[in-house]
């Protein structure tokens, strides 16, 4: 006898249910997916045992007809595509027929659905062994799903699962992140007798927003809007002085032609190409809070890449990240000085949610006027009162009531940084040629690095290649580093490229040089500066477009109200 053998039906089942199915969460997200197609406006989910035990999703959509109820179990039966070339084009969330099948293979389900013109509503009634229709009951048009006893027929499933908050966490984050992709529908939220969200539905998704994020965080938002050929992107970004240390709310939706219903994905390019706007702004490590709809036509993404549907394949690639990193830097950029009175009045007018998911609580409103525009004062940096150095690294000044502690390093990084760049339009860095280039000695890999991107090395002045192994050859320097030790310069540049691997774009490469460079020339913690030094230093803050932060992300300054100092002092 053979070794192989065709698994039993009901093994398959569990099988793909595992690709679809891997917690309360999924099964969560597939049936508020498939209600959101089904058009409607309203949906309910609740929970008993942290989903173990049961989940409903109740909607008000379309319905079914009593056979398709039945046939919605069956395995690839979908209503969304006929053909294979449909694939390309479907704009809506779900279409590989495998939600139903999948939740029914580990646990049972009941399904009642009614359309409008029909007098009873259709029960079905499936789970491992198949789905049977289970009579007519009345009930409103719409569609409730009932599900029970999760993977109580596979306990070794259940073995994989947190702790009840963990998994009922998982569940709010996904109806989080489906209302905020569908902000004209209401969604609510149960657990047992608690109400988790409670969403009326918003005009858009800056309403949206607020109330999920809370008014005070939204009104540090600033609105982006960018159109790149047949793409757009549009959405909202948190300020740069607030960021987190994971991605947890940096949420990218993708969503196919003009009507289609964005899709949460989990895109490394999407994230690149965040990362890359938000870069010389936030620190590496550090993720800002930001939510962006790309819109793509027909046939420009394939959405069928992963059983969940959480990634996508985009057709042209560099087309997406050449239209959302540069669009991300022109907005950011303006709203570090100017505010975002949209988002204040966006904030203002939503509809409050009564309870936000925990992991996001709303910053203190002083902070998100903070986020959307930080200024030292009114007329800029040289409207401060200079107070002194202190601890050789740090300027203190006063103005409009307040406390500013200056961090010079930071600020001369950045002051150099916006320098360096504006020369790109006329060629490149001025730069000057070494009397005797220099041989930086590397390891294989940084060397590779450097070798990997010299055209954009050398437009930020640091000219040079390959010089056997392991050895970098310089044979310019930018004229900002007369005199200076570029060896280490070379070295601590080889090891940033080499952590953003060598398929990093030129234009983050060319970046990432200057910011070195700038960091290289400025002005050190620990090295005094007298009275006009201070002052030069000031002035030339507020000759460039951005200084609230160091190229790499820290801040520049620190303010202490004096409300705060007095209550400090128990005043």
């Amino acid at each position: 006898m053979g070794k192989i053998a065709v698994l039993p039906a009901a093994i398959q089942g569990q099988i793909a249910a595992g690709e679809v199915v891997e917690r309360p969460a999924s099964v969560v997200k597939e049936l508020v997916e498939n209600a959101l197609d089904a058009g409607a406006r309203r949906i309910e989910v609740r929970l008993d045992g942290a989903g173990l035990g049961r989940i409903l999703v109740r909607d008000d959509g379309e319905g079914m007809a009593p056979d398709d109820a039945v046939l919605a179990f069956a395995r690839h039966a979908t209503s969304k595509l006929v053909r294979a070339e449909d694939l390309a084009t479907v704009p809506t969330l779900g279409f590989r027929g495998e939600a139903l099948p999948s939740i029914a293979a580990v646990a049972r389900v009941r399904l009642t659905t009614r359309r409008a013109g029909d007098p009873a509503a259709a029960v079905v009634e499936a789970d491992a062994a198949g789905a049977r229709a289970a009579g007519l009951v009345g009930a409103p048009p719409g569609t409730s799903v009932e599900v029970h006893d999760l993977f109580a027929a596979t306990p070794a499933r259940r073995k994989f699962l947190r702790a009840a908050a963990t998994e009922v966490g998982h569940v709010a984050d996904v109806v989080t992140r489906l209302a905020v992709a569908s902000p004209t529908v209401g969604f609510r939220l149960v657990h047992g007798e608690r109400t988790l969200l409670d969403l009326p539905p918003v005009r858009d998704l800056g309403r949206r927003l607020a109330q999920v994020l809370g008014p005070a965080r939204a009104e540090g938002l600033v609105r982006l809007e960018a159109l790149g050929g047949a793409v757009g992107v549009s959405g909202f970004l948190g300020s740069p002085r607030e960021t987190l240390p994971s991605a947890r709310l940096l949420w990218c939706f993708v969503a196919v032609g003009s009507e289609g219903t964005p899709r949460f994905v989990r895109d490394k390019l999407l994230l690149r190409a965040v990362l890359d706007g938000y870069s010389t702004l936030v620190m590496r490590g550090r993720y800002p809070v930001a939510v962006l709809v790309v819109r793509v036509p027909p046939g420009e993404v394939d959405v069928n890449v992963h059983p969940a549907k959480l990634e996508v394949r985009f057709r042209r690639p560099a087309v997406i990240h050449q239209l959302i990193a540069p669009a991300l830097r022109t907005r950011l950029t303006a709203a570090l000085r100017t505010v975002a009175p949209e988002a204040a009045a966006v904030a203002a007018e939503a509809p409050a949610a009564t309870y936000g998911p925990a992991p996001t609580p709303p910053l203190p409103r002083p902070a998100a006027a903070q986020a959307a525009l930080w200024q030292p004062a009114p007329r800029g940096f040289r409207g401060l009162r200079i107070v002194g150095q202190v601890l050789d690294g740090y300027i203190v000044c006063e103005g409009d009531g307040r406390v500013l502690v200056i961090d010079q390093h930071a600020a001369h990084e950045r002051v150099l940084f916006e320098r360096l760049r504006g020369p790109r339009e006329a060629g490149a860095v001025p730069r000057e040629p070494l009397l005797v280039p220099e041989a930086v000695a590397l390891g294989t890999a940084e060397a590779a690095a450097l070798a990997e991107h010299r055209e954009a090395l050398a437009a930020a002045g640091l000219e040079g290649e390959p010089f056997g192994e392991g050895t970098f050859l310089l044979r310019t320097v930018p004229s900002l580093l007369r005199g200076r030790d570029v060896g280490g310069l070379v070295r601590a540049l080889a090891a940033e490229l080499l952590d953003e691997g060598t398929a990093a774009g030129a234009a983050r490469v060319y970046e990432a040089a200057l910011a070195t460079i700038a960091c290289h020339a400025a002005v050190r913690v620990g090295q005094r500066l007298d009275a006009g030094e201070l002052r030069s230093l000031l002035e030339a803050m507020d000759a460039v477009d951005v200084n609230a932060h160091c190229p790499h992300g820290r801040p520049v300054a620190v303010e202490i109200g004096r409300a705060q100092l007095e209550t400090l002092f128990r005043r």
